[in-house]
């Protein structure tokens, strides 16, 4: 059974959370409550905790304060901070010494809890598993995933951990490498959900690792932090400096090549430089997290800054509240503008996301509204964005789906974006129309529209156009004698077949029939 402790200083909360699920049926129980961290400290060096739910401000010494006394002392025990938007950016800071999960404090209630305390079950489990080995000096081999997993995640390198890698001597010649790649967007021809993504990253991650032996034979898989699922993260050793690059050029183009073949994605290979020692690891690793900031922003050069999004929050949550669309746009704006003018990591993007989704979930359910939706069709695909183009994308996409509810509510235009596609659609149905060229020119993302143009008018954008091309394609046929080939090059078809197959299913006769029958009745 998990040993539980609370912390915060308003006796309420306390008694709450206390109350608020079964503790027992979780495989847990609440050891002790405290109003402070520093009687949590106590306890805990006195008896061990295995997960500690702390509030951030308090009396004495604040949450942070002990999730901060705890990570090197005790990094076994798993943290989850009780926060409010307004306090937002202390978690950020919280993150930094591996606190597993945060909940805002208006989004806590029974089901809420329970799913966290299930992932932080199992994160306690791997946290012991890693703490015993280090502890215990196992020589396990299956066990250097889960170290150097831990080298990535905590920000102060554990000297122990770091002397049993060196003790086996892999820290004698050692890189990081990390292979980005970026999903592909919806399209006409394919809708891509969560499932098919995470079913592209295992094939993506099959393929790797069948080649890498063969070029780097000492390779050790690294869980990427965070569950992300656009990189594919290695430890390797390479004894001769000389050859190293050449090494790296070999593996991407093999990969590259296999890639084309068996998921279509095209992984970038990124490398530290060798190096010697358990001196350099966090330079190494330091060298790791440039090379993702560079993927993710998509240039060599950049100066990371301050985004500063800390107050826009809370007046997100507070405009959907107030169903005011036009604030919610405000917000949502200066937040994909700040993104696009600021270099920041993919992990301060992801953090933004994440705030923005307590918002908007937190704020949907107080008046009444589920955020089923959005959680669905938006927040559970943060983990394959990796460029900051996307997360702008992203953002837009929220953006007009949160507008165009708030406005249907409010009895407001909800299908603007639909008519300025339909707009596009109709001056252009003499050429060839693109999914990203519709979407370009109604501003949000192909995805977003692709789906949204189903919703609002019934049917897929992609039959309301070749609706339009065949009676577009039956007017000319009426003025006379024209080649089929011409017509369906003329409304921007890229052959007569399609064209033909296109023009059966929407009339049930074929061009050629239809043009028989129009000269007949002549």
């Amino acid at each position: 059974m998990y040993k539980v402790f609370i912390v915060d200083d308003e006796p309420i909360i306390l008694s709450g959370i206390a109350h608020l699920v079964n503790w027992p049926r979780l495989d847990c129980q609440i050891a002790g409550s405290f109003r402070n961290g520093r009687e949590a400290l106590n306890a805990i060096e006195h008896s061990g905790a295995d997960i500690v739910i702390t509030d951030i401000k308090m009396p004495v010494m604040d949450g942070l304060e002990l999730v901060r006394a705890c990570s090197e002392k005790y990094p076994q025990i798993v943290f989850i901070i009780l926060t409010s938007l307004e306090e937002f950016r202390l978690v950020k800071e919280a993150i930094r010494y591996s606190v597993s999960e945060y909940i805002v404090k208006t989004e806590l209630d029974a089901e809420t809890l329970s799913r966290v305390i299930g992932k932080v079950k199992k994160e306690s489990d791997r946290r012991k598993k890693v703490y015993n080995m280090i502890s215990s000096g196992s020589n396990e081999a299956s066990s250097l995933e889960e170290l150097l997993s831990n080298i990535m995640l905590m920000r102060t390198i554990d000297d122990s951990l770091a002397s049993r890698l060196e003790d086996r001597g892999l820290l004698d010649s050692y890189a990081f490498i990390a292979f980005f790649f970026q999903y592909p967007d919806s399209s006409f021809e394919k809708s891509w959900t969560r499932e098919d993504y995470i079913r592209l990253y295992e094939w993506q991650k099959d393929v790797v690792e069948k080649i890498l032996p063969s070029v780097f034979p000492s390779v050790v898989s690294i869980r990427p932090p965070a569950s992300r699922y656009c990189c594919l993260l290695y430890f390797i050793r390479h004894e001769d400096k000389s050859v190293f690059r050449a090494s790296l050029s070999r593996l991407s183009d093999k990969v590259r090549r296999a890639s084309a073949l068996v998921t279509g994605l095209e992984p970038q290979l990124a490398s530290t430089q060798l190096c010697t020692g358990a001196g350099q690891l966090a330079e190494c690793r330091s060298q790791l997290e440039a090379e993702g900031v560079k993927a993710y922003l998509g240039r060599e050069d950049y100066r990371l800054e301050a985004l500063e999004l800390d107050s826009v929050y809370p007046r997100l949550e507070q405009s959907v509240i107030e169903k005011d669309a036009g604030a919610v746009d405000t917000c949502l704006t200066l937040i994909s503008s700040t993104l696009s003018k600021k270099d920041h990591s993919l992990s301060s993007a992801n953090f933004i996301l994440s705030a923005v989704e307590s918002a908007v979930k937190s704020a949907l359910s107080a008046i009444g509204l589920s955020p089923e939706k959005f959680e669905k069709d938006f927040f559970s695909l943060v983990p394959f964005i990796s460029s900051r183009d996307k997360v702008i994308a992203l953002l837009a996409d929220i953006d007009s789906e949160l507008c165009s509810l708030l406005r249907g509510i409010t009895g407001g235009a909800g299908s603007q974006i639909i008519d300025k596609a339909r707009e596009y659609i109709i001056n252009h149905v003499d050429e060839k129309i693109t999914l990203t060229d519709v979407a370009s020119f109604a501003a949000v993302s192909p995805g977003y529209l692709s789906k949204s143009f189903k919703k609002v008018m019934g049917r897929s954008m992609i039959d309301y156009i070749n609706a339009l091309k065949v009676e577009r394609a039956k007017e000319i046929m009426n003025r006379g004698s024209v080649r089929i080939n011409e017509i369906a090059l003329s409304l921007g078809y890229e052959n007569v077949y399609y064209f033909s197959k296109v023009f059966r299913k929407i009339t049930g006769v074929s061009p050629t029939d239809y043009m028989k029958g129009r000269q007949e009745e002549a």
